[in-house]
């Protein structure tokens, strides 16, 4: 993690000091910056975006979770790892701090060996988030056109902000590496509708769904995402879809490994 840049808030040096120490020698890398305290913290990452923020929550002029706020309101910053020091070791404190957006959740007193812990979770599960493929998904309606012909209906196998794995009748319209254009929508409960306008991919698979038998006319097409044929409008809905797909689940996740390294009272 040589090449990973981080911002450590806090108001004492001497944590900074311990953390400065376990990001240099357990990680190697040496693009540290440091903040006293959270407003400091912030005129930084207005100027300067960072790849991980390790922060205190009790600082003043602004707070741990004053600072998580901005981050995660922020256009350019809202997908950085921050990772949550305090000394606040209650099971209702992790989950409201995961609920709020922390990625990792470290109770003071730490070891570095706890804190090169969270630093290696918060970081791998950002970029796995970023290249995530989700095959779980919500009720929806997808139309996909080849060579502007007449859209057809299909359905989402599983997606990531790349690719899709669409399956629907096969037709000779559908042909390897050639553009398509797709346009989908999800019910996502209590949020309502999310519709994602007119993407365009290219074709890089197309095979039956199903092996089994050669009665069957319905077909796999696995596409990639052309981001220069695309508008950027539509592309941004797919990243806030994708968030929304996510976030969920990955507070899920975050909650339950969190709860398991600390050791409460029953």
């Amino acid at each position: 993690m040589k090449n990973v840049s981080f911002l450590i808030a806090d108001d004492s040096p001497s944590i900074r000091s311990v953390v400065k120490s376990t990001i240099y020698d357990q990680l190697g890398s040496q693009r540290i910056l440091s903040a006293v305290n959270g407003l400091t913290a912030k005129l930084i990452l207005q100027k300067q975006a960072v790849d991980i923020i390790i922060s205190d929550l009790d600082m003043p002029h602004l707070d741990g979770f004053q600072l998580l706020s901005f981050v995660r309101s922020h256009s350019k910053l809202k997908d950085t790892p921050f990772i949550m020091m305090t000394s606040e070791d209650s099971k209702e404190s992790v989950v409201d701090a995961i609920q709020k957006g922390v990625t990792q959740y470290l109770v003071k007193p730490f070891t570095s060996e706890r804190l090169e812990e969270a630093i290696r979770r918060a970081w791998y599960g950002s970029e796995q988030r970023r290249s995530a493929r989700i095959t779980d998904l919500p009720p929806h309606s997808l139309e996909v056109s080849f060579d502007l012909e007449k859209s057809k209906k299909g359905s989402i196998k599983n997606l990531s902000k790349t690719g899709i794995l669409i399956e629907l009748p096969y037709s000779d319209e559908i042909k390897l590496f050639a553009k398509c254009r797709v346009a989908f929508k999800f019910s996502l409960g209590k949020r309502g509708t999310f519709k994602v306008t007119e993407l365009v991919y290219n074709t890089v698979r197309i095979e039956t769904a199903d092996y089994s038998t050669s009665s069957n006319t319905m077909c796999h097409v696995a596409v990639n995402l052309d981001a220069d044929a695309s508008q950027q409008e539509s592309i941004n809905q797919l990243t806030e879809l994708m968030d929304i797909l996510t976030l969920e689940g990955v507070k899920h996740a975050t909650v339950e490994q969190e709860l398991e390294s600390l050791d409460f009272e029953d």
